[in-house]
């Protein structure tokens, strides 16, 4: 809320300083003296402000203090591992513990609302160093103002829904600790009355010994004063033997034949004391487990009141609601009317100003306009100009490229036909030379096919054997193979110097 004020006190003040450099007439409608009578005005609250802000402060420091001596005293007595009902605390402290997970996500979400609060109205402080008296100027300082509005008002109305949320369960915790105070003065007095009437004389009950289980279920009752009687969660037994008895009964998931086990491990108790704590703790798991389910029956009708308790608070805070709403309903209508006159004030000026700053860029706009018409109006005709020189001169290029294309084509032409004429003559006599010398091949290979038939006809007129038929020649040596055999004497004369032979390897050189 302070830094909502001083926000709208630096955004006032510049407002003022623009408007009275500006335009006189708006400075004459701003006194001085009504500028100091609102800066004080402000300054004023702001002093205000701080103080509650310190004084708020304060009271969390004593709150936290507190706080702190009810968690040491919580850890000693209550959530301590050392105490008997440490089993029943318990649930207890998980629901602190999801509590206190819960406040920490709030604390953190808290936290970032107001760093981006913070961060807007840094950014809004940054703008105002260098004020500029034009409408941009006044219309970002505008929507930067409406949105540090929006995310504080939206802060404010999370934070009120929550607030409310949380006096509601305050109040429905009030009743029922008010209602848990009287049961419990009501067991107080049904005791002492008993303790009174059935002490006595020379036993003096310790105060943990007090009947306070009178009122309580049957089921917690009895668990409680069978405990009581037998010596507690032990039976009477220390630590260690319990815990052994414990340890080897549920190694034999209960069997009877334990008791031989247990016995061997407790030499100090006999075999009847065992037996008895058997008894005992089956006795006493019984009535556990029955506590257990008159508990879980009993925190189930507990949770039915709170919920009607809370119905009724939220029905009388309802009520106070409406009420308080018709008595601030004056106040806040002074109020409003107070600054809605301020803001209509604020309003007027503004307008006078944009409507003024309005006119200027109108008329500056026309001028900018006109000049920027003529500009492109020249340009256009300079355009105009150098696409139709250009469009000419390409026109120019065209005929005399095709002009020069035309010439070239003929000139083609002719020298093709030249070409031609020349190669169909060449053609044709090397057309004549080759038929010529085709027909001459083909007359030389008649002559010389006939040659050859003519020889061979001589040949055979002068070769001509007549032989008789004798199958004995086949079984006759021939001609050449008597000449060969006439003479086997080498056709060479001389001494053979040297006959090339295949090697002998160097294992076989010594054995022949």
């Amino acid at each position: 809320m302070g830094d909502k004020l001083l926000v709208l006190a630096i955004i006032r003040l510049s407002q003022r300083r623009h408007h009275s450099s500006s335009s006189p007439q708006l400075a004459l409608q701003n006194p001085p003296l009504q500028a100091f009578d609102e800066d004080g005005a402000t300054a004023l609250k702001r002093k205000n402000e701080l103080a509650k802000k310190a004084e708020t402060l304060r009271e969390i420091h004593k709150l936290n203090v507190q706080i702190q001596a009810m968690e040491r005293e919580k850890q000693t007595h209550i959530f301590s591992k050392r105490s008997d009902f440490r089993s029943d605390f318990s649930p207890l402290e998980e629901e602190e513990v999801k509590l206190m997970e819960e406040r920490k996500t709030e604390k953190v979400k808290v936290k970032q609302q107001l760093e981006k609060i913070n961060y807007m109205v840094k950014r809004l402080h940054r703008e105002l160093r260098d004020v500029k008296p034009t409408p941009e100027f006044v219309e970002k300082l505008k929507n930067i103002m409406e949105e540090i509005e929006a995310a504080i008002n939206s802060f404010k109305q999370q934070q009120r829904l929550k607030y409310e949320e949380l006096l509601i369960s305050e109040k429905a915790m009030s009743q029922e600790v008010q209602q848990l105070e009287i049961k419990f003065e009501s067991w107080s007095q049904k005791a002492k009355e008993e303790v009174v009437s059935t002490r006595p004389i020379s036993a003096k009950p310790l105060a943990s010994a007090r009947d306070v289980t009178k009122d309580l279920p049957p089921e917690v009752a009895a668990f409680d004063k069978f405990v009581h009687q037998s010596g507690g969660h032990r039976g009477g037994w220390d630590e260690y033997d319990h815990g052994t008895f414990l340890r080897i009964r549920n190694m034999y998931k209960g069997r009877i034949v334990f008791l031989d086990y247990v016995k061997q491990k407790l030499p100090t108790h006999t075999e009847t004391e065992i037996r008895e704590h058997e008894t005992w703790y089956q006795e006493y798991l019984f009535l556990n487990e029955n506590k257990k389910c008159a508990i879980k029956k009993w925190r189930e009708k507990r949770e039915e009141e709170k919920e009607d308790a809370i119905t009724q608070v939220q029905d009388e805070l309802e009520a106070e609601k409406q009420k308080t709403k018709s008595q601030e309903s004056t106040e806040e209508a002074v109020r409003e009317k107070a600054v809605r006159a301020k803001q209509i004030n604020a309003w007027r000026v503004q307008k006078e100003l944009d409507k003024a700053m309005q006119e200027e860029k109108k008329a500056r706009d026309e001028l900018e306009r006109k000049k920027q018409q003529e500009e492109q109006r020249i340009k256009q005709l300079e355009t105009k100009r150098l696409v139709e020189e250009f469009r000419q001169q390409r026109q120019l290029e065209e005929n005399m490229l095709e002009m020069i294309e035309e010439d070239r084509k003929r000139a083609e032409e002719e020298r093709k036909r030249e070409i031609i004429a020349k190669e169909i003559g060449r053609f044709h006599v090397r057309d004549m030379q080759r038929l010529s010398e085709k027909i001459e091949k083909e007359r030389e290979k008649e002559e010389i096919k006939k040659e050859k038939e003519r020889k061979l006809e001589a040949l055979k007129s002068q070769v001509q054997v007549q032989v008789s038929r004798d199958p004995s020649r086949l079984l006759r040596p021939t001609s050449g193979w008597k000449e060969r055999l006439k003479d086997k004497k080498p056709s060479g004369g001389g001494q053979i110097i040297h006959m090339p032979h295949r090697a002998i390897p160097s294992w076989r050189q010594g054995l022949m």
